[in-house]
């Protein structure tokens, strides 16, 4: 049987289940990201969309990414807890962001994207691997 990893926001109105893997967990230290979260970095994890459910009323608020695509960022629109992000240029998939998960051992980042935005007073010394901008993905 696969494993199921569920979430959801802070007020429990919206909840995700997925069987997909957890693929390419990461901080993102886009100005999106930033503006997002509220510092110099989210965090977040991608999983196919074909194996993720999410129930609850979402609101949706559409941008473009630091790369230029069309992002949707999806969040919870009583708490205002940011619940994932679809971005036009990886369709099929979810990037749900890490603080949602029921269990927060199961996100293990591996890596820093769009390191380039970084605020002068952020210093990375994790020793993951570091990417100035989005690394390229074959899902």
């Amino acid at each position: 049987m696969s494993r199921v990893v569920s979430g959801g926001c802070r007020c429990g109105a919206i909840r995700y289940e997925s069987t997909s893997d957890l693929i390419a967990p990461h901080y993102c230290h886009c100005t999106d990201c930033q503006k997002l979260y509220g510092g110099p970095f989210g965090t977040g994890f991608v999983v196919t969309e074909s194996e993720t459910s999410l129930t609850g009323e979402i609101s949706c608020f559409e941008v473009e990414s630091d790369a230029g695509h069309a992002k949707s960022h999806l969040f919870c629109g009583v708490c205002g807890s940011p619940i994932a992000a679809k971005v036009e240029e990886f369709p099929g998939v979810l990037v749900l962001a890490s603080g949602t998960l029921d269990d927060p051992d199961l996100f293990e980042p591996g890596a820093h994207y769009w390191v380039g935005s970084n605020p002068a007073w952020f210093e990375i010394r994790d020793g993951l691997e570091v990417f100035e901008k989005q690394p390229e993905y074959s899902g």
